[in-house]
């Protein structure tokens, strides 16, 4: 059998002010230890998270932030504002209308219409500004 040394611990005194609030709070004591298991749980979760990360999750993550920015930046555009309204009230009030189906000739009837002209143009600058968009990238 072989001989143990003794293990020395460093017990270090219990300040009075702590075994007072222990004494006279130990429901307020019981509780607060409870919850510091429990951030003692998430810091060990968090600490798994990070070493599961590796550098090129690091450096993808960090892609997706930046491409979520421009997008960002891109939307609180106020000219992109207020197209987004402009679009979305015409489908609106396209989706009331209840439009009925058109051949070649009733779209060609329809060009008469300044409101359908004015669409269209609107169409055609938005067509434009896609193409210019494809030859940027």
């Amino acid at each position: 059998m072989q001989d143990h040394e003794p293990t020395t611990t460093t017990e270090q005194p219990v300040p009075d002010e702590l075994v007072r609030a222990i004494e006279n709070n130990p429901e307020e004591v019981a509780l607060l230890v409870e919850r510091m298991g429990l951030v003692n749980d998430l810091i060990d979760v968090l600490e798994l998270g990070v070493g599961a990360l590796d550098d090129e999750m690091v450096r993808s993550l960090a892609r997706t932030g930046t491409s979520l920015a421009e997008v960002a930046d891109d939307a609180s555009d106020p000219d992109t504002v207020a197209g987004m309204k402009r679009l979305l009230r015409a489908v609106g009030d396209a989706e009331e209308a209840e439009a009925s189906p058109v051949g070649a000739v009733g779209l060609l009837r329809a060009t008469r219409d300044p409101e359908v002209k004015a669409g269209l143009g609107y169409l055609v600058a938005l067509a434009a500004a896609l193409g210019a968009g494809t030859e940027e990238e």
